[in-house]
């Protein structure tokens, strides 16, 4: 193979983008940052260790958002980027970030700041059943959501996910989410919560509308 169509071969690999299988690591903290990503499809998060050792969910990515500006700055990698489901992500290079290429990204930075302000309430405001109940019912519109054939959304979530993206521990999560099964709010499977009462999770976690 020569090296012009090697070239081409990897090029048109990043236009196409790159997979990323769920549960598998986009890059870890301390790597190098060459690019910037934009998500095409699937769900990433991000998230950091705590000085308590614990993993802290403090970003989620949906389609559509630019991610990694550590590029921007030539810095370290200060995240750990995680798969939530199957994904595909597309590499953008500094030296693109040009024309409609830039404000492209300036415009999902921007909305993601709003987005990553409004997510901190999940960790920061209200009691433990009140962020379980908002985290639930903004995850069930992402790609790990989903409604059953009886109309009752879901959310393909752990426990360990939930706690992480709550600011909470496991235990406590477990606790919470068997209080309110048996209250008639979740319906607790594996790896599957379904959100039987949409209406009062709704109006727990302070978004009313269904």
């Amino acid at each position: 193979m020569t090296l012009n169509s090697s070239i081409h071969r990897i090029v048109e690999h990043e236009n196409q983008g790159r997979p990323v299988r769920r549960g598998d690591t986009l890059y870890y903290t301390g790597d190098s940052s060459p690019s910037l990503y934009r998500l095409e499809s699937g769900l990433l998060r991000a998230v950091r260790l705590t000085p308590q050792g614990r993993n802290l969910t403090v970003r989620h990515i949906l389609p559509g958002d630019i991610f990694g500006e550590e590029a921007l700055h030539t810095l370290l990698r200060t995240h750990q980027v995680i798969a939530l489901t199957d994904a595909v992500v597309h590499p953008i290079y500094p030296a693109q970030l040009e024309g409609d290429t830039l404000w492209m990204v300036l415009r999902s930075l921007s909305t993601q700041l709003q987005r990553v302000m409004n997510d901190g309430v999940h960790i920061q405001d209200g009691e433990l059943r009140e962020r379980i109940a908002r985290y639930l019912v903004n995850l069930s519109s992402s790609s790990l959501g989903g409604r059953h054939e009886n109309g009752q959304l879901f959310v393909r979530a752990t426990h360990e996910l939930i706690a992480e993206g709550t600011g909470a521990t496991r235990e406590s999560v477990s606790k919470l989410i068997g209080e309110m099964r048996d209250d008639g709010l979740l319906s607790p499977a594996y790896r599957c919560i379904t959100l039987v009462d949409e209406r009062l999770l709704r109006s727990i976690a302070g978004n009313p509308a269904v």
